[in-house]
């Protein structure tokens, strides 16, 4: 039962490291990306960035080695990358070598609290930035609003 929940694991890394990729390979400029409507709900609806806005295209910027664009759409995006592949690394060795590597620092609140408060801070710091850059009707038309 313990593998196959590894294997799950494994899969869900896979497949949200190689989701970029993918968007990659059918826009290898990226230009759709940069003009298109957000799917995110919280944006579609208010017009304002969620937490996670621009954490997708902050990973295709990345894959292109386009480090400063990936940092100004999501500055967790290159770090969510780096956690998720060294995570998968780990996970993939743990089922080859049936062992499981603990990763006590995962799970510590001390790190859950610290990453919470410095997205938070990011975020708040973002949002304003954009609602002081934009007027009302720039913002509505990033909702469904416009």
């Amino acid at each position: 039962m313990e593998s196959r929940r590894e294997i799950v694991a494994i899969t869900a890394l896979l497949l949200f490291l190689l989701m970029p990729l993918v968007i990659l390979l059918f826009d290898p400029g990226a230009d759709h990306l940069q003009s298109s409507q957000s799917f995110c709900p919280f944006k579609m609806l208010t017009g304002l960035p969620c937490p996670g806005c621009g954490m997708v295209k902050s990973m295709v910027s990345l894959y292109r080695g386009a480090w400063m664009e990936s940092l100004e759409f999501h500055l967790f995006g290159p770090v969510l990358v780096l956690f998720f592949t060294s995570t998968l690394v780990v996970k993939i060795v743990g089922l080859i070598r049936k062992k499981d590597f603990p990763c006590r620092w995962l799970y510590n609140p001390r790190v859950a609290w610290s990453v919470a408060i410095i997205l938070g801070i990011w975020h708040l710091t973002r949002l304003v930035s954009f609602i002081l850059t934009h007027n009302l009707e720039q913002i509505l038309k990033e909702s469904i609003w416009s």
